[in-house]
């Protein structure tokens, strides 16, 4: 029978550490994926803490352990004072082991004299006299893995340093914050990859495969043409698939330049003014940023899809609207950010318009639903066009929440 004393409930005691986490729990679950390790740049923190905790306790070892949903065993992540051996034997421990299946179970620190198989791996020369003391690593409720010291002496808790369990309580939380960090970044980058596959599929399908499409058309045309020695259509119909080759070719260099681009500067200000900046270098169009949001607050990934919605309603201006004139502007109003691009060109064609391909708003559209946002394609009021993008800014995406 396992004996487990709890030390200490951690519900309402963690505030100070939390504060001093330096990275900010991203929202949503992660109750999706599997068995975690730590990101790099915890690892040596990480493991720095260990030795402290287990320099304080006298402890013969420190772990850090993560758990997955599929009840697969747990993962070590970080040890301290455990041989290489010993770590490899705990590798993949039970999550129903000892006194860290209690802790993940419960609320607080756990204290247990057990033998788990554990202790047995760590040094199986140990005699009966040990404590294992155990926190779960948590965030909002949820158990993402375990804190274990494993001590040598009988009694040791109770030598711990004065508030030692709610220091270690909190610790279980900010390191679960981590975590979830973890978790919710891998899930994000996955998330991302196959967005940008679904885009680059639409695109290709949009663009090239139409003119791939008119090419085969006109091949089959030119066929007949020789066949009944055609000359005047012949060569007509060779004009048009060299035009639709010469389209084709442009369109791929448009789809390469695009998914190979990268936001140079570090912030979506500097990016904006750096790509207008090529802009006006490779045309003779004035164009003009206007921002009056002194500083937007936006996390990068909402930066990355704004910069990209830009530069592709800019680049369309250029090309399509025969406009001398065209400025961007970056506003707030009421809690939503609104970003506008206007020309003062030709202004909308109506069947190119409902071309979503030709003008790109399929990809435009997916990125504004990315980040909670709406595109619109309107008429100025002196003529040109102007492309609307409204999206919540992260205040009102925290009220909301909140």
């Amino acid at each position: 029978m396992l004996h487990v004393a709890p030390v200490f409930s951690i519900k309402g005691k963690v505030q100070m550490l939390q504060r001093c986490g330096s990275a900010r729990p991203h929202e949503g679950s992660a109750e999706d994926a599997g068995a975690y390790t730590l990101a790099a740049d915890m690892n040596a923190p990480i493991d720095h803490l260990l030795q402290v905790l287990a320099g304080m306790t006298e402890a013969r070892a420190a772990t850090v352990r993560t758990i997955s949903d599929d009840g697969s065993p747990m993962d070590l992540v970080a040890a301290s004072g455990a041989s290489t051996s010993a770590q490899t034997r705990i590798a993949r421990a039970d999550a129903d082991c000892g006194v860290c299946a209690v802790a993940l179970r419960g609320d607080g620190v756990q204290v247990s004299t057990e033998r788990c198989a554990c202790v047995r791996e760590l040094d199986a020369d140990a005699g009966a006299d040990h404590q294992v003391v155990a926190v779960a690593l948590r965030h909002k409720e949820q158990a993402l893995g375990v804190l274990s010291l494993f001590l040598e002496r009988p009694g040791a808790a109770l030598d711990l340093p004065a508030r030692f369990p709610d220091l270690l309580s909190a610790l279980g939380d900010v390191i679960g914050s981590a975590i979830a960090n973890t978790r919710q970044a891998d899930n994000d980058v996955h998330s991302s990859v196959m967005q940008e596959r679904h885009m680059l599929a639409n695109e290709v399908h949009d663009s090239l495969a139409q003119n791939l499409t008119s090419i085969r058309m006109r091949t089959a045309l030119l066929r007949r043409a020789f066949a009944t020695r055609d000359e005047e259509r012949a060569t007509q119909y060779l004009e048009e698939i060299d035009e639709a080759l010469a389209g084709a070719q442009s369109r791929v260099r448009e789809i390469i330049t695009q998914f190979r681009a990268q936001m140079d500067a570090p912030r979506l200000l500097p990016a904006l003014e750096f790509a207008i900046e090529e802009l006006r270098a490779a045309s003779e169009v004035k164009i003009e940023l206007e921002c009056r949001v002194p500083e937007p607050r936006l996390s990068p990934y909402e930066e990355v899809q704004i910069f990209y919605i830009a530069r592709e309603a800019l680049t369309n201006a250029l090309k399509h609207s025969q406009a001398r004139h065209v400025r961007l502007v970056l506003d707030e109003h009421a809690g939503w950010y609104e970003l506008r691009v206007e020309d003062d060109g030709v202004g909308l064609d109506s069947a190119k318009t409902a071309d979503h391909g030709h003008f790109g708003l399929n990809i435009m559209r997916e990125r504004a639903q990315r980040i909670g946002g709406v595109i619109e394609l309107q008429r100025c009021e002196k003529g040109g066009t102007r492309v609307r993008l409204n999206f919540p800014s992260r205040t009102l995406v925290g009220e909301a929440g909140g």
